[in-house]
């Protein structure tokens, strides 16, 4: 079973600590109707954690041992698919009911951060989170047939939603 062993690595203690601290500001800016909070805050990289190195270098990054290890922690699980649903509810999705949400708040809508969905949907494939991940997917298979671009950084992301074959191996 491979592990991050990158001496960045923040080790899966500090990272339940900064997944913690996270959420619970998700929670009080949803419960303040603070929506766009969502949007112009930075966070993925600890809220959402997958496999690739990110403008963190490898500190945040999780492999199956990692992802096994906080999979076996059920309050850490109970918080990590909060966020999810927050982060979702952010973009006017309901990610339990994989739908739109019916009469969204202001700010509660697409703010064209493909990179965000991408590790959302990324992070619950790994954390074998199915029903979210087929919820996230069906929400960005949407937004790609409305024309939003689901490009980052030069590298099209719509492979995860579409294809599902990683045109970007070495970047693992």
């Amino acid at each position: 079973m491979k592990f991050n062993t990158d001496p960045t690595f923040v080790g899966i203690h500090s990272l339940k600590q900064k997944h913690a601290a996270q959420i619970a500001q998700f929670e009080t800016w949803a419960a303040n109707n603070e929506w766009g909070t969502f949007h112009s805050s930075h966070y993925d990289w600890w809220t959402f954690p997958i496999d690739r190195p990110s403008a963190y270098g490898m500190q945040y990054v999780v492999f199956e041992g990692e992802i096994q290890t906080l999979r076996e922690d059920p309050v850490f699980l109970d918080r990590y698919r909060r966020g999810v649903s927050l982060v979702a509810a952010s973009w006017g999705w309901d990610v339990w009911k994989a739908e739109y949400i019916a009469d969204p708040k202001p700010g509660q809508s697409w703010h064209d951060w493909p990179v965000r969905l991408f590790k959302a949907a990324r992070s619950v494939q790994l954390f074998s989170e199915a029903a979210l991940f087929e919820s996230l997917k069906k929400y960005a298979s949407d937004l790609i047939r409305q024309g939003h671009n689901m490009s980052y950084g030069g590298k099209d992301l719509s492979w995860l939603f579409t294809t599902g074959n990683d045109p970007y191996p070495s970047s693992r």
